[in-house]
Order: C-alpha cells, then structure tokens, then sequence
C-alpha cells in the first residue's frame, strides 16, 4: 500500500467542470481505501461547486495569487517578468526546446522554468514553492495550463507525475507561449493521460513523452451498474435534458434553434437546461426570439444534476467540439437515450449511433430536431436506446478501470 500522503491532485479551481468532477471522484475512491489526499487549487473567485471528500487537505492558493496581483498594480515586477520570458522564448526557444532535460538543473533547464514562472505569473511561483516546501510522492494534475505549471514547479524533483490532457490537441489552440511549452513541458510527466483514445491520438504528436495511456473517466459510485438488470422495463417521465456549461463549444443555440423547429407531441415535452456560464444571456434572448421561453428552463449549476437526469428520458449533447464530457456517461449510466453530434470523436467512443444513442452532424438544428421527434414518437426505441447505454457503460466501473488508474499513479 502507498503511504498514506502520497498523491497530491492539482486544478485550476473547484468551480463547475468535467475535470473538477473526475479529481474528485478519484479523491473519493481513493481516500475511502485509506490514502491521505491533498488538493491544490490556484485561482481566485471560484466557489467550490462540488463537495470534497472527507479528510482531504486542501491548498488553495487562490488567495495569495490574489494578493500578488492586486500588489502587481503598483509593483509591476510580474509584468516585467512575462515580457521578458516572452521575449527570451521567442529568440532562444531553437535552443531551449532542444536542451533543456526533465530531472536536470542546468542552464537551459533553469532558463525554461524561469520562462514559464514569468508567463505563470504568482500562480506558477507559488506551486513552486509549495511543491519544494512538501515534497510530495506522486501527483495528478488536470487541464492544459496546470498542467505545465505543474511541470516547471517539479521540473527537476524526484516526484512521480501524472498529466491528465482532457483536449484534443487538434481542435484546442493555446495562446503564445503556451502552445510551443506544452511540446518541452510535457516531457516531464512520467505519464501523459488522455480519456478518450481521439486525445490519446493526438498527444501522439508532442515529442519526447515517456508514457502515453487511455485513462478513462470512472462513472460516480451513485450510478454504478452492478445490480441494474437491462431486463426491467421502466416508466421515464417525458422530458429533454442538457447538462452543459453555457458556452459556444456546447451548442446549446442549436438546440434552441432545433427546439422552435420541433411540432406535434415532441414540440410539448420541456426542455431542461442544467448548467451556466457566459452565453446564458444571449440564449435566453435566442429562445425569447425564437419563441420557446415558456418551453425551456434554464436552471442554472446544480450540484446535483442526478435529480434532473432523473426527471427526463432523453439527453441533449449538441455540442461543437468535446473530449469526454462526464455529463453524457451520467446520462447514458442513468438509463436516458442520448443524442450527440459527430464533431468530436469523444462522444463518439460510447455512443454508436442507433444501437445506444443517435448521432446527428453538428450545426444542423433540422437533424437535431428529427431526432428528438423520433425519440419522442418511439417509446420502444428511447427504452432500447437507454438500456444499450447502461450496459455500455460498464467498462466505466471504479472495479473495472482502478487497475489502469493504479498502474498510472504507480499505486501497488
């Protein structure tokens, strides 16, 4: 067994997200065996969204970054930092990207990290010092940024780490600097991890990674399938559903589109939107436009989207680009028929179009609307569709992917 403070886990915040969710269930399952987790956070103004497991210690440095750049107004030494990092990327980055060693603390190597602090700013500074001020054994870190921060805070500490990519590197475009560093950072991980085998494939073209694995999403204990017969004919209340962050990527203005398209029995079921974000705004004004205010509820975050999964048979994910959105897997483990677009090969790997849930192309509102009508028009299709995808999900049981889960944090 490891010691019981060997795995430290690292996200931006604790506010709504997939990767939120997945660090924590894997600090849930993980501290109910009896290992001591530790949870570092690093942005300011996020609420925690989710609850965290019990006896995990938590290190939100959100606080102190605050604090650096609120002093930054006055003291524009940070400022000076990025546009020196920025320029001496751009003139030396030939030679730093081919020098500069993971474990190593030479001139390249110091030069490289002292770049990504400048562009990380107090958050990169920070993780350093806490890493250098605790030592952990091994950590998890998620999402692009964080995970390079991560990178130059132990670049040359004997810690085992674990990368957690959640974008396909073909669709996501970072900003200068940020693209070129995740090509040297990278190679510091001792494991790269992609959950779904698209971003798998495309993290194939970053140099010099030593380990590359498929690390699936696990499904919430609350939804395991062990004891759920396919069997059992159930009742669902008639209802659409979308659990999604209220951004472009989700395609929720399809949807809405697709709804005011919609007639005869489908056109009466509601439609429940879970999630918020930047665009809420103008999708309330889209569907006041198009004339569907009264039929769709937007009901904002919740931390319990189960309740509402439980109250709709169908399951609405229009989105334009995705990795492995946990939403979906909730929604197929729940037993809803699903319907996803064919934009991102993610969704695609549980979701075989007819068999356990219905693949339309992306940006087409009218194919978006047939296949709603369809499922509303088929109760026998919408109860084989959802039964498909429970039983399509059970490769996702803790029981079934904590062997790939140990071996990549190198837990015996």
């Amino acid at each position: 067994m490891a010691k019981m403070d060997d795995l430290w886990l690292v996200l931006p915040h604790l506010g709504p997200g997939g990767a939120q969710k997945v660090a924590l269930l894997a600090a849930d399952h993980f501290a109910a065996q009896g290992l001591r987790l530790s949870l570092v956070t690093l942005l300011p103004g996020h609420s925690i969204a989710h609850p965290l497991p019990e006896g995990l210690h938590h290190y939100d440095l959100g606080p102190a970054v605050d604090a650096a750049w609120r002093r930054n107004r006055w003291n524009r030494s940070l400022t000076a930092h990025r546009i020196a990092a920025e320029l001496v990327l751009l003139l030396a980055w030939p030679w730093l990207s081919r020098k500069a060693t993971p474990g190593r603390n030479d001139l390249a190597s110091g030069l490289l990290c002292w770049c990504v602090r400048g562009i990380g700013g107090a958050q990169a500074m920070l993780l350093r010092d806490l890493f250098r001020q605790h030592q952990p054994k091994r950590v998890l870190t998620f999402l692009s940024r964080t995970n390079m921060l991560v990178c130059q805070a132990i670049w040359d500490r004997p810690i085992h780490l674990v990368i957690s990519e959640r974008n396909d590197l073909s669709r996501q475009s970072l900003p200068f600097p940020w693209q070129r560093l995740r090509e040297v950072l990278y190679s510091r991980a001792d494991v790269v991890t992609a959950n779904t085998e698209g971003v798998r494939k495309s993290l194939e073209r970053l140099p010099n990674l030593q380990r590359l694995e498929l690390l699936p999403n696990p499904l919430p204990g609350r939804v395991e399938l062990s004891d759920v017969s396919s069997e059992v004919k159930v009742s669902r209340p008639e209802g659409f559903v979308t659990v999604a962050r209220l951004v472009p990527q989700k395609g929720v203005d399809v949807l809405i589109s697709a709804i005011a398209l919609l007639s005869g029995s489908a056109s009466e079921w509601p439609v429940v939107l879970v999630g918020d974000g930047p665009e809420r705004q103008a999708l309330e004004k889209q569907a006041a436009v198009e004339g569907v205010q009264d039929h769709v509820h937007f009901e904002g975050f919740r931390s319990d989207p189960e309740v509402l999964l439980a109250a709709a048979s169908v399951f609405v994910l229009p989105s334009r680009f995705e990795g492995m959105p946990n939403a979906l897997l909730e929604a197929m483990a729940a037993g809803l028929a699903v319907i996803v677009t064919d934009a991102s090969p993610g969704p695609l790997e549980v979701v075989e179009d007819r068999r356990c849930g219905i693949v339309v192309p992306s940006e087409d509102p009218h194919a978006l609307a047939k296949a709603m009508s369809e499922l509303v028009e088929d109760v026998d299709l919408r109860n084989r569709l959802g039964f498909a995808a429970r039983e399509r999900l059970a490769a996702l049981e803790w029981a079934q992917v904590e062997p790939q889960w140990r071996s990549v944090l190198a837990l015996k």
